[in-house]
């Protein structure tokens, strides 16, 4: 039997759980926030170079997903519609900063390299080198690609979501997220070859 992860919150009625936030359950708010902070984390982290400014994005999306908890509809996947709140917050920020879309291209997933520099790895420091080398590389791939591209790999790997629900979450047809990934897995193939050596290395 698989197992999902320990943080996979698939397993929860998530719109069961939305529903009683509709009805100004904070119990049910605060379950929901414990089961999808560390992914939201992840997708926001994709966006904010800065830790400390994708926690207050976090924020921002969970204060957002109460104060907006009567748009959402049970025919929607929460899911997706939880992270289409955090992909505009993470957004908006750029924007209130001055940020142009260069520079949010470029700092992506500048915090996924801080996650993976400051976090518990077995080994010896070769290995833990090697792995930090090998994670700077396919960073460093993933911030070459498309805005929609990187939009797509990141609620796909970080988020861990369904392709029917990143469609939801992007508002874009099912055929289009496809297609970007499929684009996206092609693009770093070619953007990694000649990289085999250190990426394979265990």
């Amino acid at each position: 039997m698989v197992h999902p992860p320990p943080d996979e919150p698939a397993s929860v009625p998530n719109e069961d759980l939305m529903a009683r936030v509709q009805r100004g359950d904070m119990n049910a708010y605060q379950e929901l926030i414990r089961l999808y902070q560390k992914k939201v984390f992840r997708v926001i982290s994709s966006y904010q170079r800065n830790p400390e400014d994708a926690m207050e994005v976090v924020q921002d999306t969970f204060l957002k997903v109460y104060t907006a908890r009567n748009t959402w509809e049970r025919r929607t996947s929460f899911a997706a519609w939880l992270y289409r709140i955090a992909i505009n917050a993470s957004i908006d920020r750029y924007r209130r900063s001055g940020k142009d879309k260069t520079a949010y291209l470029e700092d992506m997933v500048e915090a996924q390299i801080h996650k993976s520099a400051t976090s518990n790895r077995p080994g010896n420091a070769l290995d833990r080198l090697r792995a930090g080398e090998r994670r700077s590389i396919l960073e460093e791939a993933i911030r070459r690609l498309p805005a929609r591209q990187r939009e797509v790999i990141s609620l796909r790997f970080f988020a861990e979501m369904q392709l029917v629900e990143i469609a939801e979450a992007l508002h874009c047809p099912l055929g289009t997220v496809k297609s970007n990934l499929h684009k996206a897995i092609n693009a770093l193939k070619s953007l990694l070859l000649g990289r085999e050596e250190v990426l394979s290395h265990g």
